[in-house]
């Protein structure tokens, strides 16, 4: 049985999410698709606009046979790490396919460049250093090393150094995994304004809700977006910073552990709360060349959530089914000697104290997003899965 898989957020799922499944399954001819897919809490540091499982219900009426939830320990760090721990998770799911999207390049363009990254990686990471020691943030060294080695920057994008990672991280972990870049259709990942009457990026349409996003959606999508609009508010970054408050100046928690801290942001922060500002107003005034907003973000999140360092050493073996259909049952059955299935909470008995960490965690992370929308708790024990028995497009 040969296995595509895409890493996403799908905040929301859009047309551009449709055509890149819709192309990766046209080019593979593969059995089954699998969306890796990040839960309650995404890479760029901030709460979803709707929730995991609205999200993962959409992607399965649109192509995917199986959501899996990305532990938030993954989807809120950088490039690098985000890339690696999810293709180790894919690895263990016996993937053959890597799709993802990329920018301003074809595909045979994009690959020929990476591989020259990828086979020069000691070069380019001693500009980056240099550039990290000239005061860069990495996020910032890392594009000025890219810049300066291949002489041009119409590859360097952030979709496109994400997608970079994937490779790199497919070349350490298994090369038989083979990536499928596709290039975006009608906007790129980081445009702010709906430029297309069909595609546009996650960011626009979140920029543009009171507008005529309708078009650039799947049905499904659409509706469940504004289904869970009707029945929640949106996540209160307020109230999460109310929360970072206190545990940094009132409980006082140690943060040097926690995952994305550089030596030095706690007595920085500490500094910046004590006139009290606003969340947009902190993230403004702690961002540095040294530190991006999203690092920002990604970081406080980690730390209200206790997501340490040392997570990212632990081999877990399970996933976290979010939705699936019945071609799905038959990955169920290749891996379960490989790796424990979790769709009901009952099936957590057999998970080891390790998986038992990470997926408690999970856990926490929902329900915090409960407390950001004003949404009863333990959703993750009380919602459905998702069982689709054949699948129809919308």
């Amino acid at each position: 049985m040969k296995k595509l898989a895409i890493i996403s957020e799908f905040n929301p799922f859009h047309n551009g999410h449709k055509y890149l499944i819709d192309k990766a399954k046209e080019f593979t001819k593969t059995d089954l698709a699998i969306s890796l897919m990040s839960g309650d809490f995404v890479q760029r540091g901030e709460a979803s606009l709707i929730d995991k499982y609205s999200r993962a219900e959409a992607a399965l009426d649109n192509g995917f046979d199986l959501v899996i939830e990305m532990p938030n320990f993954i989807s809120l760090q950088s490039a690098e790490f985000f890339s690696y721990k999810s293709i180790e998770l894919l690895n263990k799911l016996k993937i053959d396919y890597l799709a993802f999207g990329i920018e301003n390049l074809d595909s045979e363009k994009f690959l020929e460049i990476s591989a020259k990254i990828i086979n020069n990686n000691e070069l380019v990471e001693e500009l980056t250093k240099n550039f990290i020691d000239s005061k860069h943030s990495f996020t910032e060294a890392r594009y000025l090393a890219l810049k300066k080695f291949l002489g041009v920057d119409d590859f360097i994008s952030s979709n496109n150094i994400l997608a970079l990672e994937y490779i790199r991280s497919i070349s350490k972990i298994n090369p038989q995994i083979k990536p499928i870049p596709i290039r975006r259709l009608g906007a790129n990942n980081q445009d702010l304004n709906i430029k297309d009457e069909k595609f546009a990026s996650s960011t626009s349409i979140r920029r543009n809700l009171s507008g005529n996003i309708k078009k650039l959606m799947p049905y499904s999508s659409y509706q469940k977006l504004k289904d869970f609009q009707e029945n929640y508010k949106i996540a209160s970054k307020e109230k999460l910073f109310d929360i970072f408050k206190y545990k940094l100046m009132i409980e006082e928690s140690p943060i040097k552990d926690s995952l994305c801290y550089e030596e030095g942001l706690d007595n920085y922060f500490r500094q910046l709360l004590k006139n009290n500002p606003s969340y947009d107003e902190f993230i403004n005034l702690a961002v540095s060349r040294r530190n991006t907003k999203a690092r920002v973000k990604r970081l406080m999140i980690n730390y209200i959530l206790n997501n340490h360092k040392y997570l990212n050493e632990i081999d877990f073996n399970f996933v976290k089914v979010l939705a699936f259909n019945e071609k799905a049952t038959r990955i169920f059955r290749d891996i379960k000697e490989d790796l424990r299935i979790v769709i009901r909470k009952s099936d957590i008995e057999n998970l080891s104290s390790d998986d038992l960490l990470i997926y408690e965690n999970m856990v926490k992370a929902s329900n915090l997003y409960s407390l950001l929308i004003e949404r009863d708790f333990n959703s993750d024990f009380t919602r459905n899965i998702s069982i689709k028995k054949t699948y129809e497009a919308n």
